[in-house]
């Protein structure tokens, strides 16, 4: 038998390449990772909106979280509000502030306090993650679509005239009763929300303090209405007398 030159064992082997070349396929590396912050990036407009637990509770009014386009929250564990600001970073880091709150016992969910201790956020659809670093907790909130559960619902919370000391406030509580003081005399006593949704209180027990060169007006207060977080106040006759925003 014939032995193959050099020569036409060369061409072989080169034919062979060629067909191997010509059945290879080149697809995408899809096993590389994503740049960072862009599987975990969260939106500031994905986390605006009221949130509650996926469950009722038998309290006062239902617990939730709002966030609002301002970057301003409040929330509720059932029968306390909170209010305070929020910021959010691409990653879903979340930075917080709060104000007073009141602190009546009742059975609810310390929705202000995931709040308050949140380090990150996860915002997927309808569904937020709370995520804390303080105790390595998570609290798993659903997007609320009741229009009577959220900041617009009872005025339970803390409201103030100003941020001085001595400036005339109310607490009002989720059990109908309100305590605070007009800037001179304490004041405490009941309330109640109307049909017309006005806030109508009821006066009980007051010191009578004589307070020189001090405008007494929040002692008058017989009802209120509450628009974008401020709570407009009426006398007896229909008079308006002043305003406290809520805190």
């Amino acid at each position: 038998m014939a032995m193959h030159s050099p020569v036409r064992q060369l061409l072989t082997a080169a034919a062979v390449l060629l067909v191997l070349a010509g059945c290879t396929v080149l697809t995408p590396n899809t096993s590389s990772s994503p740049s960072p912050g862009q599987s975990g990036s969260v939106q500031p407009g994905a986390l605006v909106g009221t949130w509650v637990l996926d469950r009722t509770f038998d309290s006062p009014e239902q617990p939730y979280v709002s966030f609002v386009q301002d970057n301003t929250w409040s929330a509720s564990d059932g029968c306390n509000r909170v209010q305070g600001t929020w910021t959010l970073a691409a990653d879903g880091s979340l930075s917080t502030t709060s104000g007073p709150q009141t602190m009546m016992a009742c059975d609810g969910a310390q929705l202000p306090l995931a709040v308050s201790r949140g380090t990150s956020v996860e915002v997927d659809g309808d569904t937020l993650i709370i995520h804390s670093s303080f105790d390595s907790t998570e609290t798993t909130l659903v997007r609320s679509t009741d229009p009577t559960v959220g900041p617009q619902g009872l005025p339970i919370g803390y409201w103030v005239e100003s941020n001085t000391p001595t400036a005339p406030f109310l607490s009002i509580q989720a059990d109908g009763t309100y305590s605070g003081n007009d800037g001179c005399n304490a004041l405490t006593g009941s309330w109640e929300q109307a049909d017309d949704d006005a806030i109508r209180f009821t006066g009980g027990a007051q010191t009578l303090r004589a307070c020189e060169g001090v405008d007494q007006w929040l002692s008058q207060a017989a009802q209120g209405r509450v628009q974008a977080g401020v709570m407009t106040l009426q006398s007896a006759d229909g008079t308006t007398i002043g305003q406290l925003t809520a805190r």
